[in-house]
């Protein structure tokens, strides 16, 4: 009986319950650490579950400076070659006039929008540079007078340039004109206005746009990216 109620035992006693309680707040402390609260073992948030409008929204598109739209005379490509998730399975050369040609690595990020790569100047090529290096391509049906059509213009950048609803960086003319039924004042009366769902056309001859177009009038639209390039 001494023994239990010795001072030695009731010391031993508080040790034991410190002891206990510091390796249960430890444990809490992890737990918490592992599993932020409001979230379940997905990561998805199940705190607050009312509605912003914007989890559903897409990520930004990537922003692509166009630093040349030429005519493609000839495309030269390793055998196989294909455009794959985005990206070039090998190396191909692009002719864009007599005398130069672009080199285009495999793994270069591009796409083609022109069944008609195989012939002779039906499509056009834009590319964002960095020096001589293709960093991003796109292959484009041509039009007539060496026009071709690009999505609408959203927003007028310093430079004369514009960014289009494609996520590209084009130049744009001092003066472009503007193809609408309703009178503008201005190419950033009509963006305002109309810009959603207009249509750009961008000249060769110019390396700019050159004319908006409202909603609704009849152009020719882009094919979806599913051709791949010419091989040798």
């Amino acid at each position: 009986m001494r023994t239990f109620v010795s001072w030695r035992f009731w010391l031993t006693l508080v040790a034991l319950a410190g002891l206990t309680w510091g390796l249960l707040q430890f444990t809490k402390r992890d737990g918490e650490a592992a599993a932020p609260t409001g979230s379940d073992e997905t990561g998805i948030t199940t705190g607050d579950t009312g509605d912003t409008g914007d989890t559903a929204d897409a990520p930004p598109l990537a922003t692509r400076e166009i630093d040349l739209v030429a005519p493609v005379f000839l495309v030269e490509a390793d055998p196989a070659a294909a455009i794959v998730d985005g990206v070039t399975t090998a190396s191909m050369q692009v002719r864009v006039d007599g005398f130069r040609y672009m080199d285009i690595v495999a793994g270069t990020p591009g796409e083609n929008r022109c069944e008609q790569l195989d012939q002779l100047a039906h499509c056009v090529v834009a590319v964002d540079l960095l020096g001589e290096a293709v960093l991003w391509f796109s292959f484009l049906p041509v039009g007539p007078r060496n026009e071709i059509t690009l999505p609408a213009v959203t927003e007028l950048l310093e430079g004369s340039q514009a960014l289009l609803a494609n996520g590209w960086v084009v130049d744009r003319a001092d003066e472009v004109d503007r193809d609408c039924s309703d009178d503008t004042t201005s190419l950033a009366d009509f963006v305002r206005r109309f810009g959603p769902g207009s249509i750009s056309t961008f000249s060769l001859d110019e390396q700019a746009i050159v004319t908006v177009t409202c909603a609704g009038t009849a152009v020719t639209t882009v094919p979806p990216a599913t051709v791949a390039p010419t091989n040798r």
